[in-house]
């Protein structure tokens, strides 16, 4: 348990887990299930919904039970955190992300692309935001002029090869990993090499 999230270990490619609310009561309910890949950078916590039965305020636990450690991972272990832990590839998260419209934005795909080893298409997506940010420029937003920069960057390491994107993806991930908090936990693997 990190502050107020409690984490799955270990920590792969992807971070799951809860996060909690504290009321004034001593009382501790779920508000959101974590779901993050550590692969994308300066992706916030907490990333995904909860289930309703956990939003209605069911499920509540008291800070001062001596057994919560034991009480919360029997009331959040079940099926739902099951079907996230088996979310543990590039091709399965995009599926995911796809069906909960998770999609808004060309990075999650573009990085997850990049660590499957689909290169081209991570490249055709930071081409497609790259053209999204320079309409951007032109309408006086400053802060598109520094996100194409960095996308010009991107797209040379990826066009570089598959080692030097992993070498990329990995420090995204323990930078991540770092900010969360669970660098001790955190294991990195290359999917493509």
């Amino acid at each position: 348990m990190i502050k107020r999230t409690v984490v799955v270990r270990p920590v792969g490619h992807f971070l799951h887990g809860y996060h909690f609310r504290t009321t004034s009561f001593g009382d501790i309910t779920p508000i959101c299930m974590l779901f993050q890949p550590m692969y994308v950078p300066h992706v916030d916590i907490p990333f995904a919904g909860m289930p309703e039965e956990y939003r209605s305020g069911a499920h509540r636990w008291s800070v001062s039970d001596p057994d919560i450690g034991a009480k919360l991972i029997e009331g959040l272990g079940g099926d739902v955190l099951d079907s996230l832990l088996r979310i543990d590839t590039p091709d399965k998260f995009l599926v995911w992300a796809e069906h909960h419209g998770r999609l808004s934005s060309e990075r999650f795909p573009m990085f997850t692309h990049a660590l499957a080893g689909r290169r081209d298409r991570a490249i055709a997506l930071a081409e497609k935001e790259l053209e999204s940010n320079r309409r951007s420029v032109s309408l006086s937003r400053p802060w598109a002029a520094v996100n194409i920069r960095r996308l010009h960057r991107l797209i040379r390491i990826l066009e570089s090869g598959q080692a030097r994107t992993n070498r990329l993806l990995r420090t995204f991930e323990r930078v991540n990993a770092r900010r969360v908090g669970v660098e001790a936990w955190w294991h990195w693997s290359p999917v493509v090499e």
